[in-house]
């Protein structure tokens, strides 16, 4: 018995340092800004948005780590003449990778309001509340043990989760936009212990994301991105620029497409592409890894495409509610 409870402890706390590393996360932002910070969930023209992502990380590992995400946001309320309003949204999470098929599970629901902060329709600041139910389990059948009759009783823990999020939108001359998004996760510290124990938990997780876009000419935008991310001892800091091509625009559909290249320090190079076509934008990137996990992984970093649509509001087009932004 006391062996089963040793080898239980020992890989209980080998889950926990998993849950502790870091959330999970993806490079291309712009498809599914929410995932970052439920402030972003109003910064989008039309009448809703929604977007899906995966992601394959390490396939040269046994059984790499694979991540799915779904987006679904829309515009409950909005006031024209004052320059505010209210937007909804939900956001659904998954994450596996092993042998033994841990994994984590989470559905947020958001909340979000902006406000308009001049008349000249071009300056907006945005708040968002996020509360989400989440899992974490694993599948312990291919567990070996010393001894057959031994097996675990917890195999999955649940818990809730808050995260709040600030943003800024400025478009001062019709050359440049910045956009800017503080945002924070897990500030209840939500306990993940399979065990029950109160000092483990998810640590609070912050980000600090700045997106500008600079039109050096009629059909060509400079847009260089910095996002920070801390959570407890991991730091994350990315940094890149991408070169985007309006190839066509009328009243009825536009096309674009862009190319970009970031550096995420110490840990990997990241090549990403978009191409939109009227509400639709498809987005895909390869993480080429260079961190100390190279001799494990081969330099195969995480392959990823995103989708995403916008559903436009046809009595808007003529007058804009909120600025597009960047991308989508």
């Amino acid at each position: 018995m006391g062996r089963k409870v040793l080898i239980y402890c020992m890989f209980v706390l080998a889950l926990i340092q998993h849950g502790l590393g870091q959330d999970i996360h993806f490079s291309q932002i712009d498809i599914n800004p929410v995932l970052l910070n439920p402030a972003y969930s109003g910064f989008f023209e039309g009448k809703g948005r929604f977007g899906m992502v995966y992601r394959n990380q390490w396939k040269s590992v046994s059984e790499p780590y694979e991540t799915f995400a779904f987006t679904g946001e829309w515009n409950a309320y909005r006031r024209r003449y004052y320059g505010d309003g209210i937007n909804v949204g939900l956001s659904l999470t998954a994450d596996e990778a092993g042998t033994l098929n841990y994994g984590t599970m989470q559905a947020d629901a958001v909340v979000s309001y902006f406000k308009r902060l001049n008349r000249s329709n071009n300056h907006f600041i945005s708040a968002g509340l996020s509360l989400g139910l989440g899992q974490r389990s694993f599948n312990p059948m291919d567990a070996v043990l010393p001894e057959q009759d031994e097996s675990f009783d917890i195999v999955k823990t649940t818990y809730a989760d808050l995260g709040i999020g600030l943003a800024w939108f400025y478009n001062p001359i019709d050359d440049f936009t910045i956009k800017v998004g503080l945002g924070a996760k897990h500030l209840n510290k939500p306990n993940i212990s399979y065990m029950q124990l109160d000092d483990i938990y998810l640590h609070p997780a912050y980000s600090i994301y700045t997106r500008m876009e600079y039109k050096a000419s009629y059909t060509i935008s400079v847009l260089p991105i910095v996002v920070y991310k801390r959570q407890n001892n991991y730091n994350e800091f990315l940094y890149g620029v991408d070169v985007k091509w309006y190839g066509y625009e009328t009243s009825s559909y536009n096309v674009a497409c862009a190319a970009g290249i970031y550096m995420r320090q110490t840990d990997a190079i990241v090549f990403g592409t978009t191409m939109e076509f009227d509400a639709f934008i498809l987005g895909a990137s390869y993480d080429y890894n260079f961190s100390d996990l190279r001799p494990a992984s081969n330099g195969a970093g995480g392959f990823e495409i995103a989708l995403g649509y916008r559903l436009d509001d046809n009595k808007r087009k003529k007058q804009r509610t909120i600025p597009c932004p960047t991308f989508l």
